[in-house]
């Protein structure tokens, strides 16, 4: 933290505090029955399974960025390839995730409390919550943004921070753009910034010399990652491409260009409206304080002052806002995320979290008991309208896979380990029972659902397509829904989960009958599990 020797024990204990509270709320959200954010989940886990199997640079050749899947592939390698350890995995980010969540308001507000405050805040808020226990990579590139972001703020007590936190910020940046392209904004205002702060006066030539380092540094990723698909695919912004091909192929037309570039604030308030609302009632609360005062009523004290407070988040909340820009006139041309836009905002959302637990902290801490309770009722109301309105606020819901992770894991005990499954590809659920199933060499999907691919008819329709499909990949279990087709082909199943089974294939003539015990059979080929460009 750059302070004083003395100040270290109460920052570890906060820093537990704040890690305990995100795994408190984690473990909530799995409670509650939460597991994943859309199909891109357990895309991504079976992702990360191929490359376990067989690593290369780029671990899946598409626009989808490298760190997750090395990160991922790597754990695969020393733990085991299954969807257990990527969800312990993704846990284990979200906790990483508070604690630079909170070292990141330390560096912007400089107070204690009140960067405790907001960093509990920004765990808990529903998509905080919710990206902390998803296999996915939004929280903790969003995290690696703020701190970056972080590095370059000077708290209101001052001073300026050091250079040398600049380049931490630089590193963090390189991390959460090979992971996720919205921070790719993010990482162009850090380096402006920091060369702006390079070219003050007064600044060293050694802090000169590290400020413009960070500023290359924090573009390291992005460059790397442009050049790298002008070698591999022959166009630098390949990955563009491929992006707006895929929402082209699955929304043709799309929105309008006014409702495209409103897309990302509207989301924003649309799924966390409590964070929009409480500073509005906080204002209202502290201009009747004040105003009571200036009649000379019997009023309560007037809140502390937050405007000075709020300051520091002045420059984050820039590059916040010219994230969002970006991003806006990204979809416009077709290169954004082709769902669940709030995801791509987390940056602001965080920010917006530690600022309202921040002024919350101070305002509670510095005004008369009468203030006191009409920020808390005020507090009360905004949650209340919360509850209310959410349910009916329009959001994209997902339905979890239960059925086709659990006769995933069903085939992972009963079948052994090197017997070929084809697995019935109904729509990208499939994902789901391919990443139970942990078998990225020996799973195969019966089709491409791919909207960019012509559509092509499921081979478990009729038992004649089923046997002429099962033979050419060498199947020795099928993984469908139950159903007649199914079951004049290969009888009765094995194993159901819900309306999905799991059958041992007919042996054909051109394979031997399903081997009897681990270790036997024939190896089959990695599965495409591209659910997104």
């Amino acid at each position: 933290m750059g302070g004083a020797p003395a100040s270290a024990a109460p920052f570890a204990r906060d820093l537990a505090l704040v890690v305990l509270a995100k795994a408190a709320v984690s473990a909530l959200v799995l409670a509650l029955g939460f597991r994943a954010v859309s199909d891109d989940d357990f895309a991504r886990v079976v992702l990360a399974q191929a490359w376990a199997h067989a690593p290369q640079l780029d671990p899946t050749g598409t626009s989808w960025l490298p760190v997750p899947f090395w990160l991922n592939g790597a754990l695969f390698l020393l733990l085991a390839p299954t969807l257990d350890v990527a969800r312990a995995v993704a846990f284990a980010l979200g906790l990483a995730s508070a604690a630079l969540v909170y070292v990141s308001a330390r560096w912007i507000t400089g107070d204690r409390r009140a960067a405790l405050a907001g960093a509990l805040l920004a765990g808990a808020f529903p998509w905080s919550a919710c990206l902390g226990v998803a296999t996915v990579p939004e929280l903790p590139a969003a995290a690696l943004s703020l701190f970056a972001v972080a590095s370059l703020v000077t708290p209101p007590a001052g001073p300026a921070p050091p250079a040398g936190r600049a380049l931490l910020g630089a590193l963090a940046l390189v991390l959460a753009t090979l992971s996720r392209y919205e921070p790719w904004p993010v990482a162009v205002a850090f380096a402006a910034l920091a060369l702006l702060a390079a070219a003050r006066l007064g600044q060293g030539r050694a802090a000169q010399a590290k400020l413009a380092l960070a500023a290359l540094v924090a573009l390291a990723g992005p460059a790397a990652w442009i050049a790298w698909n002008r070698v591999a695919h022959g166009e630098a912004l390949h990955f563009l491409a491929r992006v707006a091909a895929y929402r082209n192929a699955v929304s043709p037309g799309g929105d309008g260009s006014l409702l495209r570039l409103f897309a990302y604030p509207a989301a924003m308030v649309r799924e966390e409206p409590e964070l929009f609302l409480s500073p509005i009632a906080l204002a209202l609360v502290a201009w009747r304080a004040r105003r009571g005062a200036a009649r000379g009523a019997r009023a309560p004290r007037p809140c502390p002052p937050l405007l000075h407070a709020a300051l520091p988040y002045a420059l984050p909340g820039a590059v916040a806002a010219f994230q969002i820009a970006a991003l806006s006139l990204a979809l416009v041309r077709d290169g954004a995320p082709t769902h669940h836009p709030e995801r791509a905002t987390l940056l602001a959302l965080l920010l917006l979290a530690l600022a309202v637990g921040d002024l919350t902290a101070r305002a509670f801490r510095g005004a008369s008991s009468g203030a006191r309770r009409a920020l808390g009722g005020a507090l009360l109301v905004v949650l209340f309208i919360g509850v209310v309105f959410r349910p009916h606020l329009r959001r994209e819901h997902f339905n979890p896979r239960a059925d086709e992770v659990a006769i995933g894991r069903a085939a992972a005990e009963l079948t052994p380990p090197a017997a070929p499954v084809l697995v019935e590809v109904v729509d990208y659920g499939h994902l789901a029972t391919l990443a139970a199933l942990g078998r990225p060499g020996g799973a195969h999907p019966d089709r491409s659902v791919d909207p960019r691919d012509p559509p092509v008819r499921s081979s478990f329709d009729d038992p004649a397509s089923l046997a002429r499909r099962a033979a050419d990949v060498g199947a020795a279990y099928l993984i469908g829904r139950v159903r007649p087709s199914v079951s004049a082909f290969a009888g009765p199943p094995l194993e159901t989960r819900g309306a999905w089974g799991l059958w041992a294939a007919p042996a054909s003539p051109t394979r031997a009958a399903p081997p009897a015990g681990p270790g036997d059979g024939a190896p089959g080929r990695a599965p495409s599990a591209e659910a997104a460009p």
